[in-house]
């Protein structure tokens, strides 16, 4: 049987061999398309669930912002109206301490992604979810960032000077691409497109699956791999949620979670490397600046944001876990 069952109450009772069984319901809320990683592996994590709890816990899966926007859903699970979701960077307006991981060129690869998020540096931001009514089961790679514009390429850190580009609602984002000399603007994700398209901005930042499903590159065909950042999902619950459950169904619950954002992050990585092929064959025109000046830059943003994120010697020992690894 499916996990993925639409039940319309809250609860169920379940009658079966002269007793009743509470059914509980769960509702993910998702920005993605159905067809993207994010929302596939949240159906895994429902069939698991499903299976683990014998029916007793169901999960429903809401993509496509159904539930409201991000802002809308962190506050839904604070209030219990909703009880899973990942968050990307507006994550940062409800825990700030967030903002260690939204700074720029922080992970060399999906290798040094991992080595930090599944570290006791990931696990060390759990106290800060907690205290604001969210409970953190782990983290999604919704992959390494680059820059599209609409009228020339971006060769170098200097072709970025004045230009208007739009980023998310992230106060790091922001004072990143003020170092790299833009003027960076936050806007809706929904309305990207058509300010691309009628010259409102001159580019925006995005991962290249999003870049290709979301068809930017119509209005803004230039792509410059600059990796300024791999950006991180915070796959969070419903505190009063969790907590409410038995001992029994919240190990479900984790190793449900585990096995979601493991093979969360196998989709997502495997997505980009082909949608990369596909924007090529699309006539998107990539160029490659040297990345090395923009992090130069980029230690500003560092240095600015060092101490409300714990200090730098907490920068420093993410950066020096991947030493080892390649510079993507």
């Amino acid at each position: 049987m499916n996990g993925r069952i639409v039940v319309a109450a809250v609860s169920l009772l379940i009658s079966g061999c002269g007793s009743e069984e509470r059914v509980i319901i769960l509702k993910a809320a998702l920005s993605q398309n159905p067809s993207e990683p994010p929302v596939r592996a949240v159906e895994l994590f429902a069939d698991l669930v499903f299976e683990g709890t014998e029916g007793r816990i169901r999960v429903q899966v809401y993509p496509n912002n159904q539930l409201g926007n991000q802002r809308d859903v962190v506050e839904g699970l604070q209030m219990g109206s909703v009880e899973l979701a990942n968050i990307a960077s507006v994550m940062a307006s409800f825990v700030p301490e967030t903002n260690l991981f939204e700074l720029p060129f922080l992970f060399d690869g999906p290798e040094h992604f991992d080595a930090v998020l599944d570290s006791s540096i990931g696990q060390s931001l759990a106290p800060a979810f907690e205290r604001r009514g969210l409970h953190l089961l782990g983290y999604f790679d919704v992959g390494e960032r680059h820059i599209m514009t609409t009228e020339r390429p971006v060769e170098r850190l200097e072709d970025l000077s004045g230009l208007k580009i739009r980023t998310m609602e992230n106060r790091v984002h922001l004072a990143t691409f003020k170092a790299f000399g833009a003027n960076p603007l936050p806007m809706a994700y929904g309305e990207l497109y058509t300010a691309l398209e009628q010259g409102v901005i001159d580019g925006a930042e995005a991962a290249d699956p999003n870049y290709f499903a979301k068809r930017f590159y119509e209005p803004a065909p230039f792509s410059a791999r600059v990796g300024w950042i791999r950006l991180v999902e915070y796959v969070v619950m419903s505190r009063s949620f969790y907590d409410n459950l038995s001992a029994e169904d919240r190990a479900v619950i984790d190793r449900a979670a585990r096995a979601m954002i493991l093979q969360q992050r196998t989709w997502y990585r495997a997505e980009a490397d082909s949608a990369l092929e596909r924007l090529r064959e699309a006539g998107v025109r990539i160029s490659s600046p040297d990345r090395e000046p923009f992090r130069a830059v980029a230690r500003s943003v560092y240095e600015e944001w060092a101490d409300r994120v714990g200090g730098m010697a907490r920068i420093e020992a993410i950066l020096g876990l991947g030493e080892s690894e390649p510079v993507r």
